[in-house]
């Protein structure tokens, strides 16, 4: 059985479940943590092609075997999802969202692998 995960992006809402910059929770209040990225590249994503990449090379430092193609195929899922985004303002708010979530993923396996 998978734990519960937190797919990539998440660019709908601004519901909470775990740290991450500064989003909303369910209740409302605010949540705060360091941002810290997962690769080093992170900084250096600036297009929807590049996030990818980046994404599944996060996904390669995941355990291996279901985890990674939990979170591959979420990655795929939500590529699929927006891919008719032609916003350019939108789709660095969603570049930002998922490194911020690939970080939150990165961090709840650090010690797993």
């Amino acid at each position: 059985m998978l734990p519960a995960a937190r797919p990539w992006p998440i660019a709908r809402g601004s519901l909470c479940e775990a740290p991450c910059s500064v989003l909303r929770t369910r209740s409302g209040a605010q949540c705060e943590s360091p941002a810290m990225s997962p690769l080093p590249e992170a900084e250096l994503v600036r297009s929807s092609v590049q996030l990818y990449r980046y994404l599944l090379r996060c996904c390669r430092r995941l355990p291996q075997g279901h985890i990674q193609q939990h979170y591959r195929h979420a990655i795929r899922q939500s590529f699929k999802v927006h891919a008719d985004e032609d916003d350019p303002e939108r789709i660095q708010q969603i570049i930002k969202r998922a490194i911020e979530d690939a970080d939150w993923v990165m961090n709840k396996y650090k010690n797993q692998k």
